[in-house]
């Protein structure tokens, strides 16, 4: 297999990881409301949904800009690893809906497992990532790609442990897409 190929396999499954961890939302618990009259729990007969419902437009729309964009994926990446899975997955939702499609597990059952690869010290590093907005690239649909390399840390991370990203603007925020 080619380098290439290798690297895009690399990436697609930390992005599939990333998007699989935002879909789920506790679909297998059932929703239970209190009957007023009986004092007593009663169990809906409507399943979870899978998924979450699509985000919902922000009343503070975020702006449309690549630092925006930027911000986005650096919340992503301190809240791995501090392993604020919610976080993680509302970010990586649209991204994590694909994951899961193509069959891999829940968003936040597969950020865990993702996480739990990470050193100590690439956690550790996380925490105060940033990025190098001179390896960002936007591209004409507005989309916004972030490489591996961009990421400014204490620890190296290649490819295959985190993966690059890339960025859309939906319902007033940045969403990660793939």
């Amino acid at each position: 297999m080619s380098k290439p190929a290798i690297r895009l396999g690399a990436s697609v499954l930390t992005l599939t990881a990333l998007l699989a961890a935002s879909a789920c939302q506790d679909g297998g618990k059932t929703d239970t409301t209190s009957d007023p009259k009986a004092g007593l729990p009663v169990a809906s007969s409507t399943p979870s949904a899978p998924s979450p419902p699509p985000p919902s437009p922000s009343s503070t729309a975020v702006p449309k800009t690549t630092e925006a964009a930027i911000a986005r994926y650096v919340t992503v990446l301190h809240a791995l690893s501090r392993g604020d899975l919610k976080t993680v997955c509302v970010i990586a939702g649209p991204a994590a809906k694909k994951a899961e499609a193509e069959g891999f597990g829940k968003c936040r059952t597969t950020f865990a497992i993702m996480r739990s690869m990470f050193s100590d010290s690439q956690l550790s590093a996380l925490r105060s990532a940033t990025i190098n907005k001179t390896r960002v690239t936007r591209r004409a649909n507005g989309d916004v790609d972030i490489p591996t390399r961009a990421v400014v840390s204490s620890a190296r991370f290649t490819e295959h442990d985190l993966g690059g990203v890339t960025l859309s603007y939906r319902h007033g925020n940045w969403f990660m897409i793939d």
